[in-house]
């Protein structure tokens, strides 16, 4: 990541035109720290402000009486916008399609990586036998594993994360492997490069918003009316708050 944002820069390109791309909004969703109702009822209002039309929330502690509890406090503040959760791998194939049944009526945008992520063979059976759709990725190491899981119709959504699928170069790899079967990707963390790779990537879905290193930086990822902002500056964009830096720093 760092070798292209030094060739982008060198070559006075923001990092998605350098990869062929143009610069656009890309549709984001709010992404949820916590599993607790009042907190992630407290997350959503904190987020309202940036007209997000998505939201997702980390599910699986306890039972599916739980993750019911925790979806209907959601609707209750998010309105008419869309709901995806993740179990994080939490679930047996089994226990996965048990609850899945159970979701299946709730109108949920998608179940993330309801059993273990590099069981191909199992998240393809879930996907075969749900009706919401299935996302993985965010533990795909490299594209070799985007070709299983397309190969297996693993998922319905894939979601790359920037630095285990190989960096930009690991990721354009993964996005070529999408288009012919029209994939769509989400990104998974790290929302300053993911909007570059987005914008250059044909199946483009969703940026996770998920802000882990604004508070260090000059210029934090934009989200205006629920979309990311492509930085305009050369590379990625990334600029260290030396002051902020400092303040957190241990010693």
């Amino acid at each position: 990541m760092a070798a292209w944002d030094a060739l982008a820069k060198a070559n006075e390109l923001p990092l998605v035109e350098f990869l062929g791309g143009t610069k656009k909004r890309i549709p984001a969703y709010g992404s949820l720290r916590t599993m607790y109702r009042d907190s992630v009822v407290e997350e959503v209002r904190a987020l309202a402000g940036m007209g997000f039309d998505a939201y997702k929330v980390k599910i699986g502690h306890g039972d599916i009486k739980t993750d019911l509890r925790i979806i209907n406090a959601l609707r209750d503040v998010i309105g008419e916008a869309e709901l995806a959760v993740d179990y994080n791998q939490s679930l047996s194939v089994t226990g996965a399609l048990e609850r899945v049944r159970v979701l299946d009526e709730e109108g949920l945008y998608w179940i993330e990586e309801p059993t273990r992520a590099d069981d191909f063979a199992g998240h393809a059976r879930i996907t075969s036998e749900a009706r919401t759709p299935i996302c993985i990725g965010e533990n795909w190491w490299g594209p070799h594993d985007v070709h299983k899981s397309i190969e297996q119709v693993a998922c319905d959504y894939g979601m790359p994360d920037a630095m285990k699928i190989g960096g930009v170069t690991g990721w354009m790899r993964a996005a070529a492997l999408a288009e012919p079967t029209s994939l769509p990707l989400n990104s998974h963390i790290f929302p300053e490069i993911s909007a570059h790779l987005l914008a250059a990537s044909p199946t483009a879905h969703r940026l996770e918003y998920l802000d882990t290193a604004g508070a260090v930086l000059k210029n934090p990822i934009r989200i205006e009316d629920g979309r990311a902002i492509v930085p305009e500056g050369p590379g990625i964009g990334l600029e260290w708050d030396e002051e902020a830096v400092e303040r957190y720093l241990v010693r």
